[in-house]
């Protein structure tokens, strides 16, 4: 009980900083965006940016059939006092904050203690598509009402509840059909080599039914809506952002740039601990299925979307979230029981390349990352971007480049 009462606090907390850095002044985000066509007065929440946002996704063919959170805004603003930015707000954020629990909840599934699930909750929060969650130009909308039906959909697939299973993936495909991508490996989690044919079968057909009530959803949603045309050619459109990711030098910068961010700290982190060898069958499942969807998910995304929408390439990280509390402690207590073998010169010595890398990544960072779309001014990304490159080195260096002469780290 103490350790759920500590999840949920931990939660909250990270789902009120989340919800600052989105509103406060020197920001200029979705929630509280001020432009040059928009009132010269800064809002706390921009009802005015976001009520164009929410009937931009009822119009668009390629949002309209995703219904479910502007559904949920609209309900929630016509059942209370609330416009539709302030409801739009809590919505989102409130999903956040049930993400969060369902990851720490996920974890424990797994067999991981407290301060695993917890860390694991951690990493989820400062994640960067999830803190920026919606600044321009990651555009956050149905994702965070996504997130938490695909791990409730996982949490039922880890009690065996199948029928949970096809109702949470069935909601989630309707809430944003990217998730679809997810399914190769929802496949590696349930199919064993070991089982006769007949059980893997079986297993792959209950997978294809979210799809099966998906496509059903969707034929009569066009159908009723009259969109098919319009579904049509936005289709047939998506195919020329390949081209936009790497127009020019700029943007080509921009789409990797994005890719990393959303993604590169993630998977260092899984190699280092796969490194070690000491990845359980279980986490060898989940770690293949990750790929697996990243190497699918990362070509669809460069080419039929735009790259520079961080949180596309984020999708894949469902399936590490939960253990990367785990690979964090162990990582962090190898370092820490390597520096205290080190002697005092090995550590000047790997201490000032940790310097002179700290030095020429914040200086990387802010020559070479630029957006291609807002200002710096607007948010954090750079500060962000130059930190976990700090990170990344620190680690390295400690981790690979550290090697105490004094005694031998398993």
């Amino acid at each position: 009980m103490k350790e759920l009462l500590a999840a949920v606090l931990i939660s909250l907390a990270f789902t009120l900083a989340c919800l600052y850095l989105h509103i406060m002044p020197s920001s200029n985000s979705m929630i509280n965006l001020r432009t040059s066509t928009l009132s010269d007065e800064k809002p706390l929440i921009s009802n005015e940016y976001l009520t164009i946002a929410i009937t931009y996704h009822k119009e668009h063919p390629a949002f309209a059939k995703r219904p479910l959170t502007t559904y949920l805004v609209e309900k929630l603003s016509s059942i209370s006092s609330l416009d539709l930015g302030t409801s739009f707000t809590v919505i989102n954020f409130s999903f956040l904050f049930l993400c969060g629990l369902a990851v720490y909840w996920c974890s424990t599934l797994l067999g991981h203690n407290a301060a695993e699930a917890l860390w694991s909750m951690t990493l989820f929060y400062t994640s960067f598509s999830v803190l920026f969650s919606f600044f321009p130009p990651i555009y956050s909308y149905d994702e965070p009402l996504q997130y938490l039906l695909i791990y409730l959909s996982l949490i039922a697939l880890l009690y065996g509840n199948w029928l949970l299973f096809v109702c949470f993936f069935s909601l989630g495909l309707i809430a944003r059909e990217s998730g679809l991508i997810l399914l190769p490996g929802f496949a590696l989690l349930v199919v064993s080599y070991e089982k006769p044919l007949s059980f893997c079968l079986k297993r792959i057909l209950l997978l294809g039914l979210p799809v099966l009530i998906y496509a059903t959803f969707l034929y009569v949603f066009i159908s009723e809506t009259n969109i098919e045309e319009a579904s049509r050619q936005d289709f047939m459109d998506r195919f020329s952002h390949f081209f936009g990711n790497f127009r020019n030098l700029k943007f080509t910068l921009e789409s990797f740039t994005s890719f990393l961010l959303a993604t590169g700290l993630q998977a260092y982190l899984l190699y280092c601990y796969a490194s070690r060898k000491l990845l359980t069958n279980t986490e060898k499942r989940y770690a293949a299925a990750f790929v697996l969807v990243l190497v699918i998910n990362t070509l669809v995304v460069f080419l039929t979307t735009q790259a520079r929408e961080t949180r596309l390439f984020a999708l894949p990280l469902i399936f590490l979230f939960p253990f990367l509390g785990k690979y964090f402690i162990s990582e962090y207590r190898l370092i820490r029981t390597k520096i205290s073998q080190a002697t005092k010169m090995e550590l000047a010595r790997n201490f000032a390349l940790v310097a002179v890398l700290a030095g020429l990544s914040l200086v990387v960072t802010n020559s070479y990352y630029f957006q291609t779309i807002g200002s710096p001014s607007d948010n954090l990304f750079n500060e962000y971007t130059g930190l976990a490159a700090i990170l990344f080195f620190s680690h390295f260096v400690f981790r690979f480049v550290l090697k105490p002469k004094s005694e031998a780290v398993a």
